[in-house]
């Protein structure tokens, strides 16, 4: 959408090999404008300083935890360099309650953050097939990243413990590898719980898997526990109109309104009761709910990404 050049360099934290590969870009290519996707702190404050020297403008699309650190290593790679933020022309925020989070972590002028809506994704029409042997229409999806803000054996054993599970099934999908702790103990409720046929486990799908099971399912987990997070989960099941289960923080509820049905919160039974009313008995009531509330964010992403458009050309005119 944005006609943008990717330049991308994996690199272990301590981003040397990056750094340099970003410096000999920048200085050779000499962009007039360079967008930074969720950068970490030394690659931000990199290409801030090369800005002021070779006069390109610099738009950052920060992430969750640049501002808002739950670890040592993100609170090490980010807190130090929230300064070079001011530097940059334009900042994205991806929902209301980080837009004001960056206002007030790093004293970034309120005019030069924009809040920027995920993309609705665009689903093919070709799909293919699962090989899962089961009724995806009876099928509740957590698309998972296996990252440390998705309890995955919360949900497992609140799902387990529902009268859902009686006739649906739970399927996880990601790569589990990434976190093999998180996965033994996924593993340890499934046998002790002798629940095989009832969670299952898909790792990495082909996208066109992956988007034929969202398609047909039942409803969607789209949850992250982190504040000032609004899951991308949450828009692949605006994209397929499917009712999604997500818990209750202050972003979701600023974002969905507290009148949507679905949400749940940490505490035991909690995600159980949410469940038997959002996929049992209500399930029809939730299914229209869930598709005027797509309605709704769709409009709210095609907007702020027309806005976005607008910003870059005249930041870019400004060059």
């Amino acid at each position: 959408m944005l006609s943008l050049e990717l330049f991308f360099v994996p690199d272990n934290p301590l981003y040397l090999k990056a750094g340099w590969r970003t410096w000999r870009f920048l200085s050779i290519r000499k962009p007039v404008l360079v967008f930074l996707q969720l950068p970490q702190g030394p690659l931000l404050a990199e290409a801030v300083v090369l800005s002021r020297r070779n006069r390109f403008k610099v738009v950052a699309d920060v992430h969750t935890g640049f501002i808002y650190p739950t670890s040592i290593k993100e609170y090490v790679l980010n807190r130090p360099f929230h300064g070079f933020l001011r530097g940059v022309d334009l900042v994205l925020a991806h929902n209301l309650l980080q837009a004001e989070l960056i206002k007030r972590k790093t004293r970034v002028p309120g005019e030069k953050v924009l809040l920027v809506y995920d993309p609705v994704p665009m689903i093919p029409a070709e799909t293919k097939l699962p090989e899962l042997n089961i009724d995806l229409s009876k099928a509740v999806v957590f698309p998972a990243s296996w990252a440390i803000d998705e309890p995955l054996d919360y949900v497992a054993l609140e799902f387990l413990e529902s009268q859902v599970a009686k006739d649906h099934v739970l399927v996880i999908t990601g790569n589990w590898m990434r976190s093999r702790r998180l996965y033994g103990k996924l593993v340890r409720i499934i046998e002790n719980k002798k629940a095989r046929d009832k969670v299952i486990l898909t790792g990495y799908m082909p996208d066109e898997e992956y988007y034929q099971l969202i398609k047909s399912c039942k409803a969607i987990i789209a949850m992250s526990s982190k504040e000032y997070t609004l899951p991308h989960a949450v828009w692949e099941a605006v994209a397929v109109e499917k009712p999604f289960i997500t818990i209750e923080t202050e972003t979701m509820l600023t974002e969905l309104g507290r009148d949507y049905p679905c949400f749940f919160t940490m505490k035991p039974g909690s995600l159980k009761k949410t469940l038997e009313l959002c996929i049992g008995e209500e399930y029809g009531i939730v299914q229209k709910a869930a598709k005027e509330k797509a309605r709704e964010l769709k409009h709210k992403s095609q907007k702020s990404l027309e806005n976005l458009v607008k910003e870059l050309s005249e930041i870019q005119q400004r060059a």
